[in-house]
């Protein structure tokens, strides 16, 4: 069911590939409602050829025609037309298979719900009249076809009625759950991608300050409820704004995005790395002590020391260097921003000592 499910969803993807995003969803509803349309026509319709019935399998076989005529629609660009024709067309299926092969009893008619899930993920959110207009249609059918439809035809016995009335609810049950996890995969997909944007630093592809620093707080909370240690490193490119002034900002950009690439490749299971604000970024180092974190940050200074950035117009490459700030959680420390002051402290003593250069926190 789920390579079925899969291969479905692919097809259904046919002609909206270059769609907007807000309307994809919509197109890939109408694609799925088609596709399975065109399938219980033509599998009706091939029962009733292999019963001899010729004549009563062309309605089925036109049925699944017009199911395609609607899919060829949609991948065309004629998303409105498609969107409209399907509500239609179902319910002259419907009535027409209700009251000349199956009957009432069959529960065929209850093939119309779906139009209620159909409407509401086949039309814009805003386009409420629309969607309520479709959900009376398929009621007011419904209606028509339990009222005046006959009970039972020649065509259907109780057998074939019992095989009616459960391939309707399996044909419903497989198109409403198809629809839903359309909509529920839309909705996970574009909550991942809020969260991305919103726990990302766009330029440099490493967290971003809001993420960084709940993720500080997280440790901090651990280190004081394990009783362990863990130390916050603060990096500052050296003389960054000359970079940015000298060879401009795409170059600075692209600085920052490789200095930020050998952070995270420095980083190990279980570390931070973010950016702070502009050429200033954080480490968070869990599980660790104030010489093994020096020792982690000396090697990382000497990698971003060795980097040499090439410009499409220039032999000499741009050499960069980065001085570090490390402060280590005390016994006395309260709060994670007192970690972060202190590192804070370190790097401006790594500034004043020279640059490219690692500090250490050793206040007591």
């Amino acid at each position: 069911m789920s390579l079925f499910s899969e291969y479905l969803q692919k097809l259904a993807l046919i002609g909206s590939r270059n769609s907007a995003d807000v309307d994809h969803n919509r197109k890939q509803v109408v694609n799925i409602t088609y596709l399975l349309s065109m399938l219980v026509g033509t599998v009706s319709a091939m029962i009733f050829t292999a019963q001899g019935w010729l004549v009563e399998s062309l309605l089925h076989w036109a049925g699944a025609g017009v199911s395609c005529i609607g899919f060829l629609l949609s991948i065309k660009g004629h998303s409105r037309s498609a969107r409209v024709l399907f509500p239609f067309a179902c319910a002259l299926y419907v009535s027409l298979c209700t009251f000349l092969f199956y009957g009432s009893d069959s529960h065929f008619p209850w093939l119309l719900i779906i139009l209620a899930a159909y409407s509401v993920a086949g039309f814009r959110v805003e386009s409420g009249k629309e969607q309520l207009s479709v959900c009376w249609f398929a009621l007011l059918v419904f209606a028509f076809n339990k009222l005046f439809a006959p009970l039972t035809t020649g065509y259907a016995s109780k057998d074939v009625q019992l095989f009616v009335s459960l391939a309707t609810f399996i044909a419903a049950m497989i198109m409403i759950v198809l629809i839903t996890g359309v909509v529920v995969n839309k909705l996970r997909k574009l909550n991942e991608h809020l969260r991305y944007h919103a726990e990302v630093d766009d330029l440099t592809k490493v967290s971003n300050r809001r993420k960084v620093l709940a993720e500080a707080v997280n440790v901090f909370a651990d280190a004081v409820i394990s009783n362990q240690r863990c130390c916050f490193a603060i990096l500052d490119l050296d003389h960054f704004k000359q970079i940015n002034d000298c060879f401009g900002h795409e170059v600075g950009d692209r600085v920052l995005q490789r200095c930020a690439q050998t952070m995270q490749n420095a980083a190990r299971r279980g570390d931070w790395v973010g950016r702070y604000g502009g050429e200033e970024f954080v480490m968070v180092l869990p599980n660790t002590r104030l010489q093994e974190a020096f020792e982690i940050m000396e090697s990382l200074r000497v990698q971003i020391g060795d980097l040499r950035i090439y410009l499409d117009d220039q032999d000499a490459p741009i050499a960069v260097t980065t001085s570090v700030g490390v402060a280590e959680i005390k016994d006395n420390t309260l709060r994670y921003e007192q970690i972060l002051a202190r590192a804070d402290a370190a790097l401006y003593l790594a500034k004043k000592n020279g640059r490219n250069r690692v500090e250490m926190d050793l206040s007591e």
